[in-house]
């Protein structure tokens, strides 16, 4: 797909107007390639809080703190159920993919996790100073 604006430049420039409100800033790059979120982790890091990619529901295990300060994790996760294709009922998701009849997305409901990341920060310099991965299984019962 063709960018219609540079995703570097545009977070670069927002980061200029949010810095005069806050020193804690979080960008969520959603993006298919691994390759790109970790080229704006390192354009961002010293530059912003986090980096936390999104996109491809599978929560990856490289989160770290960046030599700026940034913390950074290719994909954060996702919240929903895990027995399943990325959220859909696995059957649905291969009929669709078989037939290239389009189906109606039915949610799975098997297995579902909170995923994500906690993140420790320098409030005065909006430094992340820790990074740890979370996955809470969901028994449906709490």
């Amino acid at each position: 797909m063709k960018n219609l604006d540079c995703p570097f430049r545009a977070g670069e420039r927002e980061i200029e107007i949010l810095k005069k409100e806050t020193s804690i800033i979080l960008v969520d790059f959603h993006a298919e390639a691994t390759s790109e979120k970790m080229a704006m982790g390192w354009f961002m890091d010293g530059k912003v809080t986090a980096v936390l990619g999104t996109h491809t529901h599978v929560q990856t295990s490289d989160e770290k703190i960046l030599s700026g300060g940034t913390a950074y994790i290719t994909d954060a996760g996702m919240t929903g159920p895990m027995d399943s294709v990325i959220g859909i009922q696995k059957q649905v998701a291969l009929n669709r993919l078989l037939t290239q009849i389009p189906w109606k997305f039915d949610v799975a409901t098997d297995e579902v996790e909170l995923q994500g990341v906690v993140i420790e920060v320098d409030p005065k310099t909006g430094k992340s100073q820790r990074i740890q991965r979370i996955k809470v299984p969901f028994d449906g019962k709490s």
